[in-house]
């Protein structure tokens, strides 16, 4: 579980700093996207990934000494996403008046749900509609509805 949470880490932090770079482009909508989407199964390593992290934290429900673990892991996906929306808020990206925590733990459990239901279901599931959804999401926290 550690080497995995160091590869999505990884992957994330390269993310974020292209997002933090002044430089890194004019995008930041889709740069964020691309952040939150690393930690859906994309493509067959990400989806591996994904299927051992769910059945670590399947195992973590009935071994207490994976619950830490499993908690500690889930409050730092917590902490990037509101981090993310925090900076959206800031550079006057999010729709006015939203409760971030609230939006947290939407998102939260937006991705999560997402990467259960491409874990079990692949092919009706695929990268194309994990996107389309995510992307979807993020128009609605900008206040952008798309018809």
């Amino acid at each position: 579980m550690q080497e995995l949470a160091h590869r999505i880490d990884s992957r994330i932090r390269t993310r974020a700093r292209i997002l933090l770079d002044p430089e890194g482009g004019t995008d930041r909508r889709a740069q964020v996207e691309e952040l939150l989407a690393e930690t859906l199964p994309l493509d067959a390593e990400r989806r591996e990934e994904s299927a051992l992290w769910l059945s670590f934290v399947t195992a973590a429900r009935t071994r207490p000494e994976l619950r830490s673990r499993a908690a500690e892991l889930q409050a730092g996906l917590d902490e990037l996403i509101h981090r993310v929306l925090a900076e959206a808020e800031r550079a006057g990206a999010l729709a006015p008046g939203l409760d971030l925590a609230v939006e947290t733990r939407r998102l939260s459990a937006l991705l999560d749900g997402l990467t259960l239901q491409a874990v079990q279901h692949p092919d009706l599931v695929g990268p194309g509609e994990l996107r389309s959804v995510l992307r979807r999401h993020l128009d609605t926290l900008a206040g952008r509805c798309p018809d």
